[in-house]
């Protein structure tokens, strides 16, 4: 099946009468039944019902008329994208990023992307990886870089992974953790999560948390000063005057994961995939 195939099922199904199809497609009308025997030999359907006066389609054939219009519409998209990617790149990318990514590892990615693609304007919002997920959903950002794949469908890429620490400023004996004050970041829902299945596999009381803080620097200050332990990731380097232990869920290291999720079928592609593949082009490095 070509696209002309794909057409005339699609203009078929529009005028439901081969003759005006036919003057549509700047074809006779025998030509045009001749073609739409070909298309069932070729592919084992009947596109219609036999018998009656009236042109009826049969359930193959209309199926074929659905995903006609779509195969239509995708070769236009994609001869748009092709062509929008032979342009210099312009126009708005619109990124949501988690908090922690945004300050520590995406400022050097930005400038080096702006600096190869000036056209490109960027419009970035940070925040917990469920809010900047749900953006994306509501296409409100064209990529996010988020914490969890959330079994996305579109496109997506692993571009970071770092690890998680149990940090305080003495060594400390987990077995007495639970009577232990705890300086608790805010990770959101999929890390916090793995954090609690850690705890819970590990103690049966809670843990006694003294302070809720919403950045990484506050976090660190605190336990330097030996006001108590935290769970965090090498987002930063730490400083060299404080203790760290891996956490391990299962035998298995506990790792923060960033994600690029992304519309690899949007009509933005020319400004998406510039972004996409910096990433790419990173991991090579």
């Amino acid at each position: 099946m070509n696209e002309k195939d794909w057409l005339i099922i699609h203009t078929v199904w529009q005028h439901q009468n081969i003759t005006r199809a036919a003057q549509q497609l700047y074809t006779s009308q025998p030509a045009l039944s001749y073609r739409l025997k070909q298309i069932e030999r070729k592919l084992g359907v009947s596109l219609f019902e036999e018998g009656g006066r009236q042109l009826t389609f049969s359930a193959q054939g209309r199926y074929l008329a659905q995903h006609a219009a779509k195969m239509l519409n995708d070769s236009q998209q994609l001869r748009q994208t092709l062509q929008n990617l032979s342009q210099p790149r312009q126009g708005e990318l619109r990124i949501g990023v988690t908090s922690n990514y945004a300050a520590y590892r995406l400022p050097a990615i930005l400038a080096r992307f702006s600096e190869i693609h000036s056209g490109i304007r960027v419009n970035l919002v940070s925040g917990l990886s469920e809010e900047m997920y749900q953006k994306l959903q509501r296409e409100e950002v064209h990529v996010a870089l988020v914490k969890d794949d959330y079994h996305w469908r579109h496109g997506k890429r692993l571009v970071d992974e770092d690890d998680y620490w149990l940090v305080s400023q003495q060594p400390l004996d987990l077995r007495f953790l639970p009577q232990l004050p705890q300086i608790r970041i805010n990770h959101g829902g999929h890390i916090t999560h793995l954090i609690e299945r850690w705890w819970n596999a590990n103690y049966s009381l809670a843990p006694r948390v003294a302070m809720q803080v919403d950045k990484l620097e506050v976090c660190l200050a605190m336990v330097e000063r030996g006001l108590g332990y935290a769970i965090v990731s090498s987002y930063q380097p730490l400083p060299d005057g404080i203790c760290r232990q891996p956490i391990r869920v299962a035998g298995e290291a506990l790792k923060s994961r960033t994600w690029l999720l992304y519309h690899h079928a949007s009509t933005e592609a020319s400004v998406i995939l510039p972004f996409v593949e910096m990433f790419d082009e990173l991991r090579l490095e």
